[in-house]
């Protein structure tokens, strides 16, 4: 595969994002059909391969949707198309009028209709992309690296110490859902079916489940928070109006519907409704922050079914009441057909909003700082150039504000290579055969860039760490970049570290130390032999050092590489876990770190279970609790030994 059609198959996965994934292709469905065969040796090309073909798959279906259009094809098959066009205003817009909304969406739909005529042009353009493993593919990992869903890493100071372990977050102050939670004393989990939450009593080391939570009338819990000062349980949810799926909604994005349970649990045993609210869309995101449940949805407009006398048929839901034109914000380029919605709960009155917004978008993901939700969009053109936009709307006690609006060239790899620090927001983006760090003021105007970096490399991790920044690349080696943010005008590379593989997850542990976990890769055949632990030494950001390694050999995958939430890591209980598959299975590794004897690895054992759900690790005090799907494993912290089990 050459890199035009390496780059293809990138813009592809890009466009596929706004589109929900069927549950058939999820990762985690498509490594258990996998599971049964062997797996030696990892080349980056077979691992971007496979997402590929899967892009491909759900490429096909959007085709049909008409969610991807082409506005020409010349003779030599060669795709071309009209750019998107990109508004040059540096304010997020708001309607006045539901009209205003109708009369954009309006033209998008006829755009579409002119443009679908040459979308069977596209489609047998698709025919000529070949996804091979031959040597001249090895970057082909390009296609797939990190494929996650929304939103997606961890907190400046980790995870968070003492007595039992919380989620592993992506902004230090912002707490995030997830399958399984603990108090301290109780496990809350997920249980295979996503239709209900067991909750497990841990004392005296031994599991017992006290209670099961049905959530009534949804169709699937996704995540769920504990806000443990009020003794409550909120579960998320995705469901479709009017109650269970329907196949004949398939595809129709006003079916879909987002719902937050509050329950009281002071009693464990006999947990109680309290709140319920809802929104229009599917589940994309959620935070708490400042008292206030933050709840993200994505809600795909059907352009064929919308009628100007009636706003129900292209404006969002939140409780049932459409929401203010003056709450919906417009987009900032000229195709866009679905909204990102946001609506704040007061955590003290969980059956009421206090507010929302509603972002007219063509997708995108999102990054939620301690005072500001940035919403950002790859615009692909069809000329070829990468083009992201943001969007800023400030939050405050639940009270939501649009702010300012910019483009930068390149595109974002995930919400680590985003960070606001001290007014600033700092991006790292890869554009064309190159990279850039842009330093941007809090009207979202760029006071300082660094360009050109790393030639035919792209950006596999980042992590920013108050005036510093570190982001690694991948071709044929791992740089490791150090970048001096301390001047917002006048951002510098100050160091490079360059060694073999690449970690594709940044953390930091402890005082000056980052610790990387990604793939282990062979200079001379590029292929790789097992996942890769270093450690850097980040003391003199000028002269970072790889202090210590550790391969762990024949394991080809972590849960880590697309889910940050995956990653166990307190530094100051020296605890580093997180699941890992191999030839033998899948398997739990725990490990501690000394500067002088390096890594070591405490534990690593079998887990069992459904794996069609991703693993967690969680500990309190000193036993660890693998958790996957129904089964939850007990082990001692102390020798690493087994000492209970349940199936839930």
């Amino acid at each position: 595969m050459n890199k035009n059609e390496q780059d293809m198959i990138r813009k592809i996965k890009e466009k596929s994002e706004q589109v929900p994934v069927p549950k058939a292709l999820e990762p985690r469905q498509i490594e258990a059909k996998l599971a049964g065969k062997k797996k030696k040796v990892w080349t980056p090309a077979r691992i971007g391969g496979l997402a590929a073909a899967c892009l491909v798959l759900i490429v096909g279906v959007m085709v049909c949707q008409n969610y991807f259009k082409m506005e020409d094809a010349t003779r030599d098959d060669k795709i071309a198309g009209s750019d998107v066009t990109i508004s040059d205003s540096t304010k997020v817009e708001s309607a006045a009028e539901y009209k205003d909304v109708y009369a954009y969406l309006e033209k998008y739909k006829k755009d579409q209709e002119r443009d679908s005529a040459y979308t069977s042009s596209w489609a047998r353009s698709l025919n000529d992309i070949r996804v091979d493993e031959s040597a001249d593919s090895k970057a082909s990992g390009d296609a797939a690296q990190n494929i996650e869903e929304s939103s997606t890493a961890a907190a400046d100071t980790g995870m968070a110490s003492g007595s039992y372990s919380e989620t592993n977050v992506r902004q230090e102050g912002v707490d995030e859902g997830d399958t399984a939670k603990t108090d301290g004393t109780y496990l809350y989990v997920l249980k295979d079916k996503s239709d209900q939450i067991a909750i497990i009593d841990t004392r005296d080391n031994r599991m017992k489940q006290t209670a099961t939570i049905t959530v009534e009338d949804v169709s699937e819990i996704q995540e769920m928070y504990l806000d443990i000062e009020r003794n409550q349980l909120i579960a998320v949810c995705d469901g479709y109006v009017g109650g269970k799926w329907n196949d004949d909604d398939y595809g129709y994005g006003q079916r879909a519907n987002t719902t937050a349970v509050t329950y009281d649990i002071s009693d464990r045993e006999n947990p109680k409704e309290v709140g319920r609210v809802s929104q229009s869309g599917y589940y994309n995101s959620s935070r708490i922050a400042d008292g206030y449940l933050y709840l993200f949805s994505d809600y795909y407009v059907t352009l064929d079914g919308i009628t100007a006398k009636n706003p129900k048929s292209y404006i969002p839901l939140v409780n049932d009441n459409l929401i203010k034109e003056t709450d919906i914000c417009l987009p900032s380029i000229s195709k866009a057909d679905m909204y990102s919605i946001i609506t704040s709960v007061s955590l003290e009155n969980p059956n009421e909003t206090a507010h929302s917004k509603a972002l007219l978008a063509d997708g995108g993901n999102l990054y939620v700082s301690n005072d500001n939700i940035y919403f950002y969009e790859n615009v692909w053109q069809y000329s070829g150039k990468d083009v992201t936009t943001i969007r800023k709307v400030s939050y405050e006690s639940g009270k939501l504000t649009a702010g300012a609006q910019c483009k930068i060239d390149g595109y974002i790899n995930d919400s680590f290579s985003i960070d606001e620090y001290d007014g600033y927001l700092r991006v790292v983006v890869t554009d064309g055969d190159t990279n850039s760090v842009y330093v941007l003021d809090q009207e979202l105007k760029e006071t300082g860039s660094i360009k050109g970096l790393a030639e035919d490399e792209r950006v596999y991790s980042a992590r920013f760490m108050g005036k510093t920044g570190y982001f690694v690349t991948f071709k044929e080696t791992d740089p490791l970049f150090s970048v001096d943010l301390s001047d917002p005008k006048n951002p510098k590379i100050i160091g490079a570290l360059k060694i073999p593989g690449f970690s594709d997850y940044l953390h930091p542990y402890g005082k000056n130390k980052l610790l990387g976990i990604g793939m282990n890769v062979d200079e001379k055949t590029m292929s790789t032999d097992g996942v890769k632990l270093t450690m850097f030494d980040i003391s003199d950001p000028e002269n970072v050092k790889e202090e210590q390694t550790y391969v762990i050999e024949n394991v080809y995958y972590t849960d880590v590489s697309y889910d940050y939430k995956a990653a166990l890591v307190d530094a100051e209980k020296n605890l580093i876990g997180f699941a890992a598959d191999s030839e033998g299975g899948r398997e739990y590794y725990t490990f501690s770190y000394d500067e002088k004897q390096g890594f070591t690895c405490t534990m690593h054992e079998e887990i069992n279970g459904n794996n069609m759900r991703i693993t967690r690790g969680i500990y309190i005090e000193d036993m660890l609790y693998v958790i996957q799907g129904n089964i939850i494993e007990a082990y001692s912290l102390k020798d690493f030994k087994k000492v209970d089990d349940i199936i839930l």
